[in-house]
């Protein structure tokens, strides 16, 4: 169980690292608002529209993730001997951040519909995907040359 609470909290913790690196945070979102500028086709009208709903969303979840998820891993951390109770609710707080975090997506999704198109809501999760799947390689090539 203590093997899986410290994976989890590992790839957690590989997009909190990338973000803190002299102002990372910064980068990646402005990387992240060209590519996905690029990705999705947004009219100027769609743009405006879009990138106060999806900043909030992308701060909500980084909060919930950074804030949320970092002090449960200084606690597993600090903690060698972790007892069958603390871990159950280590594990039930994972799972609450966890559920908050799908949450914020179907609010998003929710808020999405009322002015793009179900295509372009579609082209976002999968920019997303490619965007992260895209950071975590560049990452571990840097972490490789280190």
């Amino acid at each position: 169980m203590k093997k899986y609470i410290t994976i989890l909290l590992v790839c957690f913790g590989l997009f909190t690292a990338t973000a803190q690196r002299g102002g990372g945070k910064e980068k990646i979102k402005k990387l992240k608002i060209a590519y996905f500028t690029e990705n999705l086709d947004l009219s100027e009208k769609e743009a405006q529209q879009f990138w106060p709903v999806y900043n909030a969303y992308d701060d909500k979840n980084h909060e919930l993730r950074v804030a949320g998820l970092n002090k449960i891993k200084k606690e597993v951390s600090s903690n060698t001997n972790i007892s069958e109770k603390e871990a159950s609710d280590i594990l039930d707080r994972i799972q609450s951040i966890e559920k908050q975090v799908y949450e914020n997506r179907v609010d998003l999704v929710n808020k999405l519909r009322k002015f793009l198109p179900a295509t372009k809501i579609i082209r976002l999760k999968k920019a997303e995907h490619e965007f992260n799947r895209k950071l975590m390689k560049q990452f571990r090539k840097r972490r490789g040359k280190n």
